[in-house]
This record gives C-alpha cells, structure tokens and sequence, in this order.
C-alpha cells in the first residue's frame, strides 16, 4: 500500500499562531512519538458549517510525505502578511499541528463568497495546506 489517509471525526476548535512562535522541527518531534507543546499565544478561529480535516500520507523516495488540507468557512480575516500555523482540535480531544516554523511552511488560500439570495452560506473559505515528512502533528495545548 502507498497511500494511506486519515480524517478527523469532527472538528470542535481551530486556532491560529505564529510560525515564528513555535519549536523547531516539530516534524522531526512527531516522527519520534513525541508531542509539540504550543504556548498560549493560540487565537481561536471563528467557523461555521462542517470543516473537513484530511491527511493523506504517500510513500516516496523511501520515505513518507504527509499532505494536510483543512477546508472551513469563517467569517474572520486570517492574516496574510505573517505566515501563520493552524491547531485543530477534534471532538475527542486530540489536537494537531498543521505547519512548522520552518520552510515548508502552511499555505492559506481564501476565498470571499457572497451566499445566494436562497439560504446559501456567506463569508471566507479557506483552505489550508501543507507538505512535509510529517504534517499533522500532535500538540500539548
């Protein structure tokens, strides 16, 4: 088998911090079992509707590429300017890294939509994506 993914049962919270606020190589933490402890500089990202979490991980060269998308809608403006890393947190407690201080960092698309006159939902869909040897990592918040 070459692929393998796993998706979050249900997404409680999501918050954003600072790349350059976090530990180095939390990729290389996770591949050793351990857990990335995140400090309380965490910023709680407004959402609605049903994010979906998914982490596909790849064999390639030898190794593993893990390739993370988080796709929600949020009426708040993430900021562009600094690079910013996401911490998901599912309905069983379990909190995940997405992003590293290091290159490569999250990718954060957005998208503003004005909902349909007949109930459709208005706002800012983002998608957040990231590739590494290990993406989703977990964290101590």
């Amino acid at each position: 088998m070459k692929t393998s993914t796993q998706i979050l049962p249900g997404i409680k919270a999501i918050g954003m911090i600072d790349c350059r606020r976090l530990p180095k190589h939390v990729a290389l933490t996770a591949i050793c079992g351990g857990a990335v402890a995140i400090f309380p500089d965490l910023e709680n990202v407004e959402f609605f509707d049903d994010p979906k979490c998914e982490c596909k991980t790849t064999k390639e060269n030898g190794g593993y590429k893990d390739t993370v998308s988080l796709k929600f809608l949020s009426r708040q403006q993430l900021p562009h300017h600094i690079p910013m890393a996401i911490v998901v947190t599912d309905v069983n407690n379990n909190s995940w890294l997405i992003g590293s201080k290091e290159v490569p960092v999250a990718v954060n698309t957005s998208t503003r939509q004005c909902g349909a006159p007949g109930g459709d939902s208005a706002g800012i869909s983002y998608e957040i994506s990231h590739v590494a040897i290990k993406s989703m990592v977990p964290c101590i918040l």
